[in-house]
């Protein structure tokens, strides 16, 4: 009880002040004598021996079945002795002449002296017509006389001036407050509103403070928003166990969310102030909302959160801890791609459920983008102490500028209602990826899927009209257990930010820990195309609200970096002994010829060795060995596939030693062989139809090569 009685006597308002002249004011304007110069303080009204009566804070708001006005006068007992409360009362008149009955709250009731020497609060509530407007109003001070017809005298009047206007609270979002004795800082810190149908839903964020040094129980209050119209619509408090079970520690800060539905949308745009209000029981029938402090709610607020703060959300099942980490632009086809690295986390001592999210870029405050919420990490829900990382990704024309961004993250409730979750601030950004070298490694990381990847060769493959170009990425698993390879998503960019999307070969056969892949990215290139500069643009494949599977078709990318490719690989070897197509060698040996009038027959053993401990695909590669007579008359390819074949009698070269004869059954093979002095034999790597060179060598006819 004396816990209340302090909190009534201490507490104050906030103005909300929409003036449209010198005497017209808005709904629920205050006035409050603490937060106005002294010189524009409302006359004091003297009671003798040197005591006076003041008002000390004053406001009109809707209640129920009407309107009511709440004040508090303040006695000061200047005498050697103590003074009764008891002779003195307050009438309220209105400009009209019209007298409202003002009664005390009861806890008021019981303060009935004044010590000598003391200042004691009194409050007040009176119940006025819907039209009555605060600076309309006279309080008038009287004291019981029973010598007087009228058994009352008037002491005095306390009335607002015509220009009240600045008499008025000033308008702020934060102020220090009494609470048990105690100052608290109170500051609403953040606001957001979203449209629901034909309805708003709004969130405050009320931050508080125990500047004190003693701890403070809070006491159990009520919360609501005011419109500009003077409407009111109830706030639920989201915190755990809401107010009444909070201690605040001196110099610490706690902060709650507060929640309001079904908001009118024409408000949308309006100014709000957050009430907090304690019930008072006058009565088995009437009970009152009392107004203890009012702060206007900073609705065009520049303090939202930034890259790297964190924000909190409440939902039934806990709080959650978001931040925004990192935002990227990367190049895809004809659009770019935003990405904003999330994560998400938690205080709580057990685990929390995975919200099902949804997200959106504003771009320069008006154009919406919606983004996919990609998890990145193998999880089931939010472990305790855990980061659990997401990606927020979408798509934008390449050609559209845009200099201000703002991520906005929701939790899907239903099917038709979504809440914020956190609005970050995002920094301008431009298409400038990490970058590196050739030699370094990206490492992918994520809870279950720790891997790294680095290019290694550079081929050109031609069929002298067009060029196919391959990057060969190795990829290795970090993990402790076997793991599937990641899906990677890449494209060939030129110094003139040309971008070729590729296509990649990849590697079906999970990796043992510490393994290696080898997979291919290609593309068909412009012939005249030069690979100086040349880079690859590679990131971890997303389709829809996912990382890629093995047979999903990637839609988008995330953690994209540009990387150093190697120099061309282009050299052709004279000698047709260790010949390398990576991860292959192959050897020749023991090459001779024989030819009759019918017959030609080419006699070699091939030696194919392969560096094991990768895991290739062959799709689309085939090895042709090719026999090319001195004057070029006669060319023989025999076509091999590698290791696999798809048919049981297609050719095949396999790992080791083996031989092999070439054999063309032509009648006019001798006639077009001109000379058996030499011939020459090669080695080409196809791939998609098209060839590299590898090796070549001229050799005598009819002779036999070690």
């Amino acid at each position: 009880m004396r816990l209340f009685l302090w909190l009534i006597l201490f507490f104050t308002f906030v103005t909300i002040s929409f003036v449209t002249s010198t005497t017209a004011h808005a709904e629920g304007e205050s006035y409050l004598r603490d937060e106005i110069e002294p010189a524009l303080q409302l006359n004091t009204v003297a009671i003798g021996n040197e005591s006076s009566i003041d008002l000390k804070s004053a406001v009109v708001l809707p209640a129920d079945g009407g309107r009511t006005l709440y004040f508090t006068v303040t006695v000061t007992n200047g005498s050697g002795n103590k003074l009764s409360f008891l002779d003195y009362w307050v009438k309220i008149i209105s400009a009209s002449g019209a007298e409202f009955k003002a009664e005390l709250i009861p806890q008021d009731k019981l303060k009935k002296e004044i010590p000598a020497g003391q200042r004691v609060d009194y409050s007040f509530y009176a119940p006025v017509n819907d039209t009555t407007l605060l600076e309309e109003l006279t309080f008038r001070i009287t004291q019981w006389n029973y010598m007087s017809s009228e058994l009352e005298t008037n002491l005095g009047d306390i009335r607002f001036p015509d220009a009240s206007s600045a008499l008025m609270a000033p308008i702020t979002s934060s102020r220090t407050v009494l609470i048990g004795g105690m100052p608290v800082d109170a500051e609403v810190s953040r606001w957001s509103v979203q449209q629901n149908d034909s309805t708003l839903s709004a969130k405050v964020w009320l931050k508080l403070t125990n500047k004190g040094k003693a701890s403070i129980r809070m006491p159990v209050y009520q919360y609501a928003l005011r419109a500009a119209n003077g409407a009111m619509y109830p706030l639920e408090n989201l915190s755990d166990g809401g107010s009444a079970s909070l201690l605040l520690q001196p110099d610490v800060t706690e902060e709650w969310q507060l929640k309001a539905v079904h908001l009118p949308l024409s408000a949308a745009s309006q100014v709000w102030d957050l009430f907090i209000n304690q019930t008072i029981t006058i009565n088995n029938e009437l009970k009152l909302s009392y107004p203890v402090a009012t702060l206007r709610i900073p609705t065009d607020s520049t303090d939202a959160p930034r890259l790297g703060d964190s924000v909190e959300y409440l939902n039934p099942q806990g709080t959650y801890l978001l931040k925004a980490e990192k935002l990227s632009r990367a190049p895809w086809e004809d659009q770019d791609i935003l990405t904003t690295d999330v994560v998400i986390s938690h205080k709580q001592a057990d685990a929390l459920p995975f919200p099902i999210m949804r997200a959106y870029y504003e771009l320069d405050g008006g154009v919406v983008v919606e983004a996919k919420v990609v998890q990145t990490d193998r999880a089931v829900g939010v472990p305790p102490g855990i980061l659990v990382h997401l990606q927020v990704v979408a798509k934008v024309p390449y050609t559209y500028p845009f200099a201000q961004t703002k991520l906005v993250i929701e939790e899907k409730v239903n099917a038709n209602v979504s809440e914020e979750m956190a609005a970050f601030k995002l920094p301008p950004t431009s298409i400038k990826l990490p970058y590196l070298t050739f030699g370094e490694s990206q490492p992918i990381t994520g809870a279950g899927r720790a891997a790294q990847y680095a290019p290694r060769e550079l081929n050109i493959y031609t069929d002298g009209s067009s060029n196919v170009l391959e990057a060969q990425v190795e990829i290795v698993n970090l993990e402790k257990r076997s793991n599937g390879i990641p899906r990677l998503t890449a494209f060939f960019k030129t110094e003139e930010d040309a971008l070729y999307p590729t296509k990649i070969r990849e590697v079906k056969q999970k990796l043992n820990p510490q393994g290696k892949a080898l997979l291919s990215f290609s593309s068909k290139i412009p012939k005249e195309l030069s690979t100086k500069g040349l880079r690859l643009v590679i990131g971890e494949s997303v389709t829809e609200q996912r990382l890629s599977g093995a047979d999903d078709k990637a839609d988008a990318y995330i953690n994209a970096v540009e990387m150093d490719l190697a120099v061309l690989n282009d050299s052709i070897s004279p000698s047709l002994k260790d010949v390398s197509f990576y991860p292959y060698t192959i050897s020749l040996s023991n090459i001779q010829t024989w030819l009759d009038n019918k017959q030609l027959r080419v006699n070699f053993t091939y030696k194919l060795s392969k560096d094991s401990y990768y895991e290739t695909s062959n799709e689309g590669s085939k090895l042709i060995i090719q026999f090319t007579d001195s004057n070029g008359k006669v060319n023989i390819d025999e076509t091999f596939y590698l290791e696999t074949a798809p048919e049981e009698e297609d050719k095949r070269v396999t790992q080791g030693e083996h031989d092999y004869r070439i054999v063309r059954q032509d009648e006019t093979l001798l006639y077009k062989i001109e000379s058996l002095k030499q011939y020459k034999m090669s080695i080409y790597h196809e791939f998609q139809g098209k060839r590299k060179l590898l090796a070549s060598q001229t050799m005598d006819w009819f002779g036999i090569t070690k």
